[in-house]
C-alpha cells in the first residue's frame, strides 16, 4: 500500500490522527496506541491474523513535511502468505494486514498518495491466468 497523503502541515495532521485514533469507535480494536510527538510518530498494536493471544500486529506511522504519512504492518507472529489472489487489489502478501492499514486510513481520512493515479489508470489483473503483454518489453519467440 502506498503512503497516504495529508491535505494539511504535518504538525496538524499528527494532532488529528492522534485526536482520530484515541475517539475512533474502533477503540476497542487497539491494544495499544503509543505516540512520540516530536518526532511525528503513532504506534498502534493490533489483534494479527494468526488466532491466539500472542499474536499482535505493529502498525506504524510516521508524518512527513512532504503531506505524506508513511505507514508500516509487521506481524510479530508470521504465516505464510496465501498462495494465490483472486481479490481485485490483492497483493502478494498479508490481505489482514493490508485491511488494518486500510483501516486506520479510512479512520484518519487520508487517502493514499497514489489514489488518483490508481482509480483512474490501473489495471488490477490476477498473477495467475495473467496473459496480459507488458509494455515496452520484449517478447522473444521460442
Amino acid at each position: 500500500m502506498s503512503p497516504l497523503k495529508t491535505l494539511s502541515d504535518k504538525e496538524t495532521a499528527y494532532r488529528r490522527a492522534v485526536r482520530d485514533l484515541s475517539n475512533s469507535k474502533n477503540n476497542n480494536y487497539y491494544y495499544k496506541i503509543e505516540t512520540i510527538s516530536k518526532d511525528f510518530y503513532i504506534h498502534i498494536e493490533v489483534p494479527g491474523t494468526d488466532p491466539g493471544p500472542k499474536s499482535i500486529d505493529d502498525i506504524e506511522l510516521l508524518f512527513t513535511n512532504d503531506n505524506i504519512v508513511n505507514l508500516r504492518c509487521e506481524a510479530r507472529v508470521t504465516l505464510p502468505p496465501p498462495p494465490f489472489c483472486v481479490q481485485k487489489n490483492c497483493i502478494n502478501g498479508n490481505m489482514d494486514q493490508r485491511r488494518r492499514v486500510e483501516d486506520i486510513a479510512r479512520i484518519l481520512g487520508l487517502p493514499s498518495a497514489d489514489y488518483e493515479r490508481m482509480t483512474q489508470t490501473a489495471k488490477w489483473s490476477p498473477i495467475f491466468f495473467n496473459s496480459d503483454r507488458v509494455p515496452g518489453f520484449e517478447y522473444d519467440d521460442y
